[in-house]
């Protein structure tokens, strides 16, 4: 991939991705305006090392669902590099990789709130922090991320406010998940504008999460 000697501050936005939905579109396009960003790479991942993600549908339907979600807007790029790379995907050695590409862009790690909650269980945290600025969403109907997991692990720590201020992305509070999607699908219940309408139909197109499915 060239890279633009013009891009500074990217965005780093991945996970399954089973399937993307308006939440991750949303979260994607209030850190491009809110962080500053000129770019989101989106990385769907392999296959993640957590036991309740073991079962995410085959790599090519969760890519082709991205590139489908993602189409026409210009700051959103579609990385493959963890589905080519296969195995667990570990957030360290993809930053890791990123770092060797492109050492003068600043990275900014997105996640969730709830993976947040486990941070101490991935593969070196203090050392992603090193890599990257870890900026935290909370999901809709949750409370508010508790900032001190995060605090542990980054090279200075920090007074509350200004962990608020650096590592926390403030967006509208909308309750929508990939479970809720894929239960619904199985149970023939309606995902429109829950998931752009492309991967609605590509969901339609090969029968994805229903029994046979996988």
């Amino acid at each position: 991939m060239t890279e633009n000697s013009d891009i500074r501050r990217v965005g780093i936005w991945g996970g399954t991705f089973d399937p993307v939905h308006i939440g991750h579109l949303l979260i994607a396009q209030h850190a491009l305006e809110q962080l500053h960003l000129q770019q989101i790479r989106w990385i769907p991942a392999a296959s993640a090392p957590h036991a309740q993600l073991k079962n995410a549908i085959d790599p090519n339907h969760r890519l082709q669902m991205v590139q489908l979600a993602t189409a026409g807007h210009p700051d959103f790029v579609v990385d493959q590099r963890e589905l080519r790379r296969g195995g667990n995907s570990y957030t360290v050695e993809t930053l890791s990789e990123l770092h060797a590409e492109s050492p003068s862009i600043e990275w900014i790690l997105l996640i969730g709130a709830d993976s947040l909650s486990n941070l101490s269980q991935w593969r070196e945290p203090a050392r992603i922090c090193q890599m990257a600025q870890v900026v935290v969403v909370a999901r809709g109907g949750q409370p508010p991320p508790d900032l001190n997991l995060l605090n542990q692990f980054l090279p200075e720590t920090k007074s509350l406010p200004q962990l608020v201020v650096e590592h926390q992305l403030t967006m509208p509070q909308i309750e929508i998940s990939s479970t809720d999607i894929r239960q619904r699908v199985l149970q023939g219940r309606s995902i429109r504008y829950m998931v752009p309408a492309a991967v609605e139909a590509y969901i339609q197109a090969h029968g994805l999460y229903r029994d046979d499915a996988r």
